[in-house]
């Protein structure tokens, strides 16, 4: 792998509650590649409640990683709780993922887009139209 100019090591979906978190941590904490630290990457998978989100952050000390990657943009009804994550531990946005083929789905990180996408006006299921809010106020069920 000399030469390479970068490799990445896939953790197989560990979950930030597994015991052996810590232990594999250490472990990539103190290994050292063609005299190189490694840079470990968070990602950070868009499509996740911030709850969980905040959860992955501690578990991974994203205070000690290189930057994170947003993932599945594509499937994130809102991204609002992965940005208020990346943010919140001051994480460097390295890239980003807008489907499952790579490299053609790989994207250098751009904040602009993802302002974009968290700002845009959104239609939701759970949004009334005006003809639901008309026939709504013409019967009385709401409340004035």
């Amino acid at each position: 792998m000399h030469g390479k100019r970068q490799v990445l090591i896939d953790t197989c979906g560990m979950s930030q509650r597994d015991q052996r978190l810590t232990e594999m941590l250490a472990m990539l904490d103190s290994v050292r590649f063609a005299d190189r630290e490694i840079q470990r990457v968070l990602l950070i998978n868009a499509a996740s409640h911030a709850e969980t989100l905040d959860e992955v952050a501690r578990a991974w000390r994203v205070e000690s990683v290189h930057g994170a990657v947003l993932t599945k943009i594509d499937e994130a009804a809102r991204i609002g709780g992965a940005l208020d994550a990346m943010m919140r531990y001051h994480t460097a946005l390295l890239g980003l993922t807008n489907g499952q083929r790579v490299p053609e789905d790989w994207h250098p990180g751009n904040p602009p887009l993802l302002a974009h996408i968290a700002l845009k006006p959104f239609g939701s299921a759970f949004c009334l139209d005006s003809r639901e809010i008309q026939a709504l106020s013409s019967s009385g069920a709401l409340l004035a």
